[in-house]
């Protein structure tokens, strides 16, 4: 669905590659985690993608079309992002009326809003909220409206930046409960950004980044079994894959297998 190709791009305030050389395929249907630290670049590349940034080297692909000034408000249209802090993207009063904002934008008519409204609620189990104020709820509650809204547009691609980030354990395990559902049921491509490898088991294909490079991509079993990289990349390795490292020869993601193989 979407490629990366040779991309490099400079922060003008910076004296090294924010993204150095990157070329990365995003597939249709599937979920790609990009984990990486602070100043990976992680990031970096959704901002190019969704436009925000410009003047970068190097050529990305949207369904085999080149993305350029021109068609790129068209191409957004086709993507919906969710950023870490819920609170910078409510702008209604409601819960319902914050998932409608961008559909009212777009000029959706009203019967379709309404149905969209409520699909996206209830695929986020929030529908019984939709008459609540966004503030008064609790963040793993935020956040899943700032979810419904993005899927009220209907987006082929679906990005989350750090959407996790600023939750408690449990608003997290929600929040990606949430998201599992919504990729197995309606099949959306997924771009999950996020720094945290416990978050990363239920992708189709995970890419690792540091300094601004792909340094490994591949299933999460495969990233996973290279413990150098990601120690490499100052990420945190998950109690099991710690673990297993130590001890163990193969790759154990969840608990259950880990006590199943001692």
């Amino acid at each position: 669905m979407i490629e990366f190709n040779d991309v490099t791009y400079s922060y003008r305030t910076g004296n090294h590659n924010a993204l150095d050389h990157i070329s990365l395929n995003f597939r249709q249907g599937e979920w790609t985690s990009v984990i990486g630290h602070n100043g990976s670049g992680k990031s970096t590349l959704v901002k190019i993608l969704m436009g925000v940034l410009e003047g970068y080297e190097g050529e990305i692909k949207v369904d085999g079309e080149v993305m350029t000034e021109e068609n790129l408000p068209d191409i957004r249209k086709r993507f919906a992002i969710v950023f870490q802090n819920p609170d910078n993207q409510f702008v209604g009063a409601t819960v319902e009326d914050d998932v409608a904002f961008g559909l009212e934008n777009n000029g959706v008519g009203r019967d379709e809003m309404v149905n969209r409204v409520e699909e996206a609620l209830r695929s986020v189990n929030m529908l019984e909220y939709r008459t609540h104020e966004p503030s008064r709820l609790s963040g793993g509650q935020k956040q899943r409206v700032a979810i419904a809204g993005a899927l009220a547009m209907q987006p082929d691609l679906l990005i989350l930046d750090e959407a996790t980030s600023m939750l408690d354990p449990q608003g997290r395990r929600e929040v990606l409960e949430i998201l599992r559902e919504i990729h197995r049921e309606k099949l959306t491509t997924l771009i999950y950004i996020t720094h945290d490898l416990a978050e990363i088991g239920v992708s189709d294909h995970a890419v690792v980044m540091k300094d601004g490079r792909v340094i490994n991509e591949g299933t999460v079993e495969e990233i996973y079994q290279d413990t150098d990289a990601l120690v490499s990349s100052r990420l945190v390795l998950p109690f099991t894959i710690s673990l297993a490292d130590r001890l163990l020869d193969g790759c154990y993601m969840s608990y259950d297998e880990l006590v199943e193989r001692l």
